[in-house]
């Protein structure tokens, strides 16, 4: 099933660029690190687009002789979704590295809990039969590469028009819609839509591979943070195996992991056995300032979750958190203590 189209605004055409000298491949080209989005509030302004946020996995796909599937932590996933390497093979550009979201759709809308099952999967018997039964589709939105030539230098207004004429769409593979300036009704239509928020973009901005920039702004309907495991309290009673609750954080400007709050509810029987069997507990705190807490056991600052909560309090904690799901194509060190102040806040 393609992404939806049905409701939000189509795009609008750009203005024509100079054309692009083609070369033979880029297998020479080193994996590329995501540009990323800082949080802000829904807007309108000129100069901006605005794209529908989509509740999947990050992916650089870097098309040559052969395709490559990578995700934020430049891991290979490949393997994972045959049937998108076979929409790129047939369907994009020679020599070419595109940016989008791998989401899996169900009833019209991504399915994160679909997505998960594809994600973590390494039998090949196994992708075979979720390749059919559950197909993720390639939702692109940016090009870095195309025809050989880099063009993460280049406007995304030149961008968007390059991506629109050098890929070929399918079930699989679809370039993602977006609406100049009126982001607030953007915002309302994604939501009422079910989808996850909207993405704002300013089109004059290069690519910065890496770089969380304010040229990209992240809008979500729920308060949401993604936030570094440090510790947790022994459950007990039916979480007795597994845990009471997370003691989670993120890193200050000078690299510092500060306390945030505990995470204890929002948890499935599979959540829980997929979370402690990640833990790798460790004699000290991780946490600059540790939280006075009776019975914590330390962790390696290794795993990240996404959470809700109502807001932060005036001494910096979380008020109400609830675990939204794992994140572990997301680094630590990008869970960023500026990033939760904006993220959880109210509007």
């Amino acid at each position: 099933m393609a992404i939806p189209r049905r409701t939000l605004p189509g795009k609008k055409s750009m203005k024509p660029i100079r054309s692009i000298k083609s070369i033979r491949s880029i297998e020479s080209v080193q994996p590329i690190r995501p540009m990323l989005a800082v949080s802000g509030q829904p807007f309108s302004a000129p100069g901006w687009i605005f794209e529908p946020k989509i509740d999947g996995t990050r992916c650089i796909a870097h098309v040559s002789s052969q395709v490559v599937l990578q995700n934020r932590r430049l891991t290979d996933i490949s393997p994972r979704y045959p049937e998108i390497m076979a929409s790129l093979k047939k369907g994009a550009c020679q020599a070419c590295v595109l940016d989008g979201e791998i989401a899996v759709f169900s009833g019209g809308l991504p399915d994160f809990g679909g997505l998960e099952v594809r994600v973590h999967q390494t039998r090949p018997l196994r992708i075979e039969y979720l390749a059919e039964s559950r197909p993720a589709t390639y939702i692109v939105f940016d090009i870095l590469w195309a025809g050989g030539q880099e063009v993460m230098a280049r406007p995304l207004q030149e961008r968007k028009e390059i991506l629109s004429r050098v890929l070929q769409e399918d079930d699989r593979l679809v370039i993602t819609d977006y609406l100049d300036e009126d982001g607030e009704a953007y915002f309302g239509a994604a939501a009422r839509m079910g989808l996850e928020g909207v993405v704002a973009k300013r089109l004059s901005s290069p690519y910065q591979p890496g770089t969380r920039s304010p040229d990209w702004v992240k809008i979500k309907k729920k308060l949401t943070a993604d936030l570094v495991v440090g510790g947790y309290i022994p459950g007990k009673g039916r979480r007795e195996p597994y845990f009471g609750g997370l003691l989670t954080g993120a890193y200050n400007s000078s690299g510092e992991l500060v306390y945030l709050g505990r995470v204890g509810s929002g948890f499935s029987e599979g959540e829980l056995k997929e979370i402690v069997s990640g833990f790798e507990e460790t004699e000290v705190s991780p946490f600059a300032r540790p939280p006075p807490t009776p019975g914590v056991r330390w962790l390696k600052p290794e795993m990240v979750v996404e959470v809700t909560a109502l807001e932060l309090t005036p001494d910096g904690h979380m008020r109400a958190p609830v675990f939204l799901r794992m994140r572990g194509e997301k680094e630590p060190r990008e869970c960023l203590l500026d990033q939760v102040r904006k993220s959880i806040s109210s509007p």
